[in-house]
């Protein structure tokens, strides 16, 4: 048994997975516990995985992350990673213990997940695979978001979800992974919105028995109402998981403060008994599905698939642009029955409104139906039997009261009468929503105002005109776009793509010589310069030395050092 990997000893192992081995350690300078996990695979794509979590993980230090201590390689060519030892359940874990928990618990759980998550955004990285198995609930209460092995820098692009593939547990999906698209920080919101309403309710919002079930469902359909499954759920607290689970990031939320605010918020609403009593979490059995796709996405038939013949559900939107409830199967979403369909024929309305017109005979009035608008076609008046065949009496003129349109079985629900609105007419200078869009975190500068939150889409609302937005990427470089709005048009999307990047640091020897790099002047030494991928010329001069050239060679995401020793000139 391996006793001892680098300066740590080997205390047990910890378990076991696909591509190495996790151990309990002991450091035995600092007496302390750790947890070293080992990479004993051959394969490259798993070993670059490997070396980027112990990259990325290595640079956060927040409370609710787990705190990497050390990185090394031993001496048969094993790399090690040596973290903080966490005790107690991951979440997965948690939740499948049906453990009572209070609403409050659960929304102190998703509020310290969002903070780290968003502290990871912050720094240029978004995980990728944020899941409850990646979620540790310390003995002490403390919560910690763990595994950043396929996480991705959002400053640094990597190559290797170009060559390699789309991992994660597929429940935990956003539609844009699955399309094998360009991710970023709402791709990680999207699976905490899955995770939040699991914890919530016991069950996840898309399951099914085969994965391509579940792909279907997160592409194209609404899960559930939390509230169906727990009646203690707040509705604000619904409505904040509902904007994480947007099929369309754009609708999403932008960060995760925005989101942490909104179900801090949701809490206020609900009694306090419904927030500090305790309730089991009851989830339905689910075997986890690991997806393992090209990253380019799955190939989608034009027509598109269909959802299984056992999984009845309407659409996800309603004839008049309401949402309507999507039902998975009685068996995937628990014991918990569906209430009955409404019945699609309309002799419940009949029924319904023979009974109104009665009440307002009895009572002495008269109604007269009209069924549209100005403006719209007429419908047929519903004949309503009356009880005598005499006339009433013709009164005083007085203003008719009116029935709306019969909602349709698709939406049923009665309607008040309402004036019809007056379509709001835009003024030729109403300012319009500009999107910007960058790959990389510049500054946007518009108008003289700056903006941030790139490489996410910034939307700047800008009255009809001419204007420059520049995209400012500090210590690298500037774009310009120049751009119109114009009245009554569709507001363009203004976008820019900078080249890959890494940085040059130029030494020498003697230091503070000047230094040019492709014959532009670039400071002194010791410089350090954002460059855009590729060979570069350095000059490196001094007075009383000789000029010294050379080339180096700039590295995607990498910091290539170069020392220029100066000779004294004769």
């Amino acid at each position: 048994m391996l006793t001892q990997v680098g300066k740590y000893q080997i205390v047990e192992k910890v378990g076991v997975g696909g591509f190495g081995t996790v151990y309990k350690g002991r450091d035995p300078f600092i007496k302390r516990n750790v947890a070293i996990k080992t990479c004993q695979s051959d394969e490259e794509e798993i070993r670059k995985r490997f070396f980027r979590e112990a990259e990325f993980a290595g640079n956060l230090h927040h409370r609710n992350v787990t705190t990497i201590y050390d990185f090394g390689v031993t001496d048969d060519g094993t790399p090690y990673i040596v973290q903080e030892f966490l005790t107690g359940d991951d979440l997965d874990k948690v939740i499948k213990k049906h453990a009572p928990m209070s609403l409050q618990r659960k929304i102190d759980i998703l509020v310290d997940v969002c903070e780290g998550l968003g502290y990871a955004h912050a720094a240029g990285i978004i995980h990728r695979d944020i899941k409850p198995s990646n979620i540790r609930i310390l003995d002490d209460g403390s919560v910690k978001i763990m595994d950043f092995g396929i996480a991705k820098s959002m400053v640094s692009p990597s190559t290797l979800t170009q060559t390699g593939i789309t991992l994660g547990t597929a429940s935990y999906l956003a539609p844009e992974q699955i399309r094998g698209e360009t991710l970023d920080a709402r791709t990680d919101i999207f699976s905490l919105g899955v995770l939040a309403y699991e914890l919530l309710t016991g069950q996840k919002p898309f399951t099914g028995d085969h994965i391509s079930t579940v792909l279907y469902k997160i592409m194209n359909e609404i899960p559930p109402r939390p509230g169906d499954v727990d009646p203690a759920i707040p509705r604000p607290l619904e409505a904040a998981v509902a904007k994480a689970l947007e099929k369309d990031r754009n609708l999403r939320y932008a960060t995760c403060a925005e989101l942490k605010a909104d179900l801090a918020a949701s809490l206020r609403s609900a009694p306090l008994e419904t927030i500090t009593r305790p309730t089991a979490i009851h989830p339905v059995s689910d075997t986890e599905k690991t997806v393992a796709t090209p990253s380019r996405g799955l190939a989608q038939p034009a027509s598109g698939p269909t959802p299984p013949p056992s999984s009845p559900a309407r659409s996800a939107r309603a004839a008049t642009g309401e949402v309507a409830e999507v039902r998975l199967r009685t068996e995937e979403t628990g014991p918990r029955p569906l209430p009955p369909a409404p019945p699609k024929s309309g002799a419940g309305w009949k029924i319904a409104l023979g009974f109104g017109a009665a009440l307002l005979v009895a009572a002495g009035g008269f109604v007269v139906l009209r069924g549209a608008r100005p403006g719209e076609e007429p419908r047929p008046e519903p004949t309503v039997a009356s009880p005598t065949p005499a006339a009433a009496p013709s009164p005083e003129p007085t203003p008719e009261p009116t029935i709306a349109p019969m909602p349709t079985a698709e939406a049923p629900a009665i309607a008040a009468a309402a004036p019809t609105p007056v379509p709001e007419v835009k003024q030729p200078d109403a300012p319009l929503a500009v999107t910007f869009e960058s790959n990389q975190p510049a500054q946007l500068i518009v108008g003289g105002k700056r903006y941030s939150g790139l490489p996410a889409p910034v939307r700047v609302s800008l009255k009809p005109g001419r204007y420059v937005a520049v995209f400012d990427l500090p210590n690298f470089q500037k774009k310009e776009e120049r751009f119109e709005v114009k009245a009554g048009a569709a507001p363009p999307v203004v976008r820019v793509n900078f080249p890959a990047w890494g940085f040059l640091e130029v030494s020498s020897d003697p230091p503070g010589a000047e230094v040019r790099i492709d014959g532009e002047p670039a400071g002194t030494t010791r410089l350090k310069k954002a460059l855009a991928v590729g060979r570069h010329g350095v000059e490196v001069s001094l007075p009383g030395y000789e000029t010294a050239r050379q080339e180096a060679e700039v590295r995607e995401g990498d910091l290539v050092r170069v020392v220029v020793p100066l000779r004294k000139s004769l």
